[in-house]
């Protein structure tokens, strides 16, 4: 029996996957926050107006972050461009410059994390960055580009 050496297991081909899994677990977390964020919104008296687009469009921005992953698996060169420039950059931007806001603004923590939307909140809301931190990490090593295809065949 021989064994495997433990670099061999780090293929450009498992690493894409790796980030894809991420990028799926940061829209799994993104959708655990809208949950959060609505329940505790229908809550209030009349805060339901205009709820259902913000939550269609979010709806729509998970379900193509999802697909791009799903591409991103499969070696897609735009798949990983989508991801890297929408969840890596738009994304993290959209959650960490209001919150960066807050703090140069003397809010707390708790009040910049959102805390006051629900205590579940702020650690659902790190778990998103944390994963979509992993992915960008994970689809940036070298083998993971080169592995990318830009053809229409999976890889």
């Amino acid at each position: 029996m021989t064994e495997t050496a433990p670099h061999t297991l780090l293929t450009g081909r498992s690493l894409r996957t790796a980030a894809a899994g991420a990028f799926a677990l940061a829209v799994l977390a993104g959708i655990a926050e809208a949950v959060v964020a609505v329940t505790s919104l229908l809550a209030q008296p009349g805060a339901d107006d205009g709820l259902l687009p913000q939550v269609l469009l979010r709806g729509l921005v998970f379900a193509v972050a999802l697909t791009c992953a799903w591409y991103l698996a499969r070696g897609r060169r735009w798949a990983w461009w989508a991801l890297l420039l929408g969840l890596g950059v738009v994304g993290l931007a959209s959650m960490l410059l209001p919150m960066a806001a807050a703090l140069a603004d003397g809010a707390s923590w708790s009040t910049a994390f959102e805390g006051d939307v629900s205590p579940l909140f702020p650690v659902v809301r790190a778990l998103h960055i944390l994963f979509v931190l992993a992915g960008v990490t994970l689809m940036l090593h070298p083998a993971v580009r080169g592995s990318l295809s830009s053809g229409a065949r999976d890889r």
